[in-house]
């Protein structure tokens, strides 16, 4: 390691934009409290992680681990031999990189490299962003120096309550650098109307697409929509008759743009898009994806509509029925202040400035 930084950390990430981008805050974060630090993220060779964090000038890694299946079956065989192989990817990366501290923030794409991390002597921190902490977040507590939250009720998950600091989930600096006119520009939008901002995830969702075909030529007629599709789904969608008043796009690579014009966010309830919802008060209706862990997404959504800082709307539940919310919510100013006001207050602090503090604080004193 002669001529290489003395700081050097692991990031454990990947799968979904809501442990991969909470990530990507703390690294932006820690290089601006720590110009030396050498970062080296570890994630997945096929997933959205092995693409972006390259692009935005990380050092990467993919593991070959499969997809966490979610019943008992042939797939759970398959996974834990891609689980073993991960494990002894990940131990040669952290032979060769030799972290001192390895971040995680979720997922069972985490898990490989943070047991190789701990075995060769690094301290573990883990960001958990949901309400109700994932598979991964539990497993590793019992290895972690620290473990930051996002909400208070989380804490009960967990034995050790020394290890606990409740931070809120970090967020990038670039969603904060907002400019109403070259985000109107940059789509093409009026300001003179309401615009209504669609996502279902980095990956698309396509039961949210589904109830957006039956209902955007009717919101069009009134607002403008910004409407995210996903990769996997934008081929389809891309070819429906719209006006000018109706973006479809694959994917939003300036979603501060797409923020700064937003009156009214549809959406899965990730913890990556809460943290940015609440950081932002940005009013919304949150779709729940019934396809997740321990069904993780209706309790992040039901933390903002408790504190009356968003509406629900069910997977399950039609298409007009979700038209009825959002024309209702739109006609009514002072509920969309209220969403805004109310989102905001559950802002805890800069997550990624605290993380990052905390963990440059150990590093210097490690030394």
């Amino acid at each position: 390691m002669k001529g290489e930084n003395k700081f050097r950390v692991i990031i454990a990430a990947g799968g979904t934009g809501g442990h991969l981008f909470p990530a990507v805050a703390i690294a932006e974060e820690l290089k601006s409290v720590l110009p030396d630090v050498d970062l080296l993220f570890i994630g997945t060779k096929k997933r959205m992680e092995s693409d972006i964090i390259p692009r935005l000038g990380y050092k990467f890694v993919g593991t070959s681990i499969k997809a966490l299946p979610r019943k008992i079956g042939l797939s759970t065989i398959t996974f834990i031999l891609s689980f073993k192989i991960a494990f002894i990817q990940a131990l040669k990366e952290v032979l060769r990189f030799k972290p001192k501290v390895a971040i995680g923030t979720g997922s069972y794409i985490s898990v490989p490299p943070l047991l190789a991390s701990k075995v060769f002597g690094a301290k573990i921190f883990l960001s958990e962003s949901n309400s109700l902490p994932g598979i991964a977040t539990k497993f590793l507590a019992p290895f972690a120096t620290e473990i930051y939250l996002t909400f208070e009720q989380s804490k009960k998950y967990f034995k050790d309550q020394s290890k606990l600091i409740l931070t809120g989930t970090p967020v990038r600096k670039t969603l904060f650098d907002k400019n109403r006119e070259e985000a109107l520009k940059y789509f093409n939008l009026s300001d003179e109307v309401k615009t209504i901002l669609v996502i279902g995830g980095s990956l698309g969702a396509k039961s949210i697409n589904e109830k957006m075909k039956e209902i955007y030529k009717t919101l069009s007629n009134k607002y403008q929509i910004i409407w995210q599709t996903g990769k996997n789904d934008f081929d389809y969608y891309k070819n429906l008759e719209h006006n000018e008043r109706v973006k479809i796009l694959p994917f939003i690579d300036r979603m501060d743009y797409a923020y700064a014009i937003c009156d009214l966010l549809i959406s899965r309830s990730g913890a990556s898009t809460i943290s940015e919802i609440i950081a932002q008060g940005i009013p919304s209706i949150l779709i729940p994806s019934p396809n997740v862990t321990e069904n993780h997404q209706y309790y992040n959504a039901m933390e903002l509509v408790n504190n009356n800082a968003a509406e629900i709307h069910l997977d399950h539940e039609s298409s007009e029925d979700l038209l009825k919310k959002i024309e209702t919510l739109l006609n009514d100013e002072q509920k969309l202040k209220d969403f805004s006001k109310n989102a905001k207050a559950l802002f805890k602090t800069d997550a990624s400035k605290v993380i990052s503090l905390r963990i440059k604080k150990y590093l210097e004193e490690s030394e």
